[in-house]
């Protein structure tokens, strides 16, 4: 009995008004006072029940004297309510997405071959309206030239990050990798790692290996623009306070220190060797 209380109250009746259905499926008709006795609802309380039960369309009343109610059969009841229910949910379904705002979404795509990598670098450099950041090695350099220069002349703000190359002309304001720098960049991730980031609102993310074929993923999700266009501005600062100490003394720094080699490196300190070395 107390499973049919707690079914019925999860469809929506009371404590009472369950009790008070259940009392008059096993018997009826009952009156109001019939209904109190046998369901031990208080009778001070039963007819708010009752009137909620007529309102559900759970019971009927029967104009007798004195007046009794008697039970819609349960198959006719549980119907007509679920049906009401599916109507509610097939409504709500229907209209609340007509009103819902669609989530912005990001789509990161996924490029292969080194052709099509390129392409889609120069189209982001060509789309530029304010600005491009680049993150760029000696092998793609000369596949992108022509259009950091048609950028430069079209007066677009171009911030570059060369590796193993000669000062260019064409690369806006240019900051380069020593080739000592470069070769340890690029056997600790086993691949050239290129960055385009248009006007805050595009970037491209690509690697070159000897060994595997050129891929690149290519998106507006903000947070990725933000991540690789802040990878690139601490590449250049480095860079630039590197310039500005001894070879020796930045060497000194990452190279005896464990973790700072790991670090640069992404191998571990040999001590010994280093000390046999020197």
């Amino acid at each position: 009995m107390e499973k049919l209380i707690d079914s019925l109250m999860e469809i929506g009746f009371s404590k009472n008004e369950s009790k008070a259905y259940l009392s008059l499926l096993r018997q009826s008709p009952l009156t109001g006072y019939e209904i109190s006795k046998q369901s031990g609802v208080p009778r001070s309380m039963i007819y708010q029940s009752i009137n909620k039960l007529v309102a559900h369309g759970a019971i009927n009343e029967v104009r007798s004297d004195p007046i009794t109610y008697t039970p819609v059969p349960p198959n006719e009841f549980i119907g007509r309510l679920r049906q009401e229910k599916e109507e509610t949910f097939d409504y709500l379904q229907e209209n609340l997405k007509q009103i819902q705002h669609p989530p912005e979404v990001h789509v990161i795509r996924h490029i292969q071959e080194r052709s099509t990598v390129i392409d889609q670098m120069n189209d982001l450099i060509s789309k530029a309206n304010h600005e491009v950041w680049l993150s760029v090695w000696n092998s793609e350099v000369d596949d992108i030239e022509p259009y950091t220069k048609s950028a430069i002349d079209s007066n677009i703000q171009l911030y570059s990050l060369l590796f193993n190359c000669e000062p260019r002309n064409h690369f806006g304001r240019s900051f380069y990798h020593h080739p000592s720098t470069a070769d340890i960049e690029e056997q600790r991730m086993n691949q050239r790692l290129t960055i385009v980031v248009s006007d805050n609102k595009e970037v491209l993310i690509a690697g070159f290996s000897r060994d595997t074929v050129p891929s690149a993923l290519l998106t507006e999700d903000p947070m990725l623009v933000l991540l690789a266009k802040e990878y690139i501005r601490h590449d250049i600062m480095m860079k630039v306070m590197s310039e500005h100490s001894s070879e020796e003394k930045m060497n000194q720094i990452w190279k005896e220190d464990s973790d700072l080699f790991y670090i640069v490196t992404n191998e571990l300190l040999n001590k010994k060797s280093n000390k046999g070395e020197a």
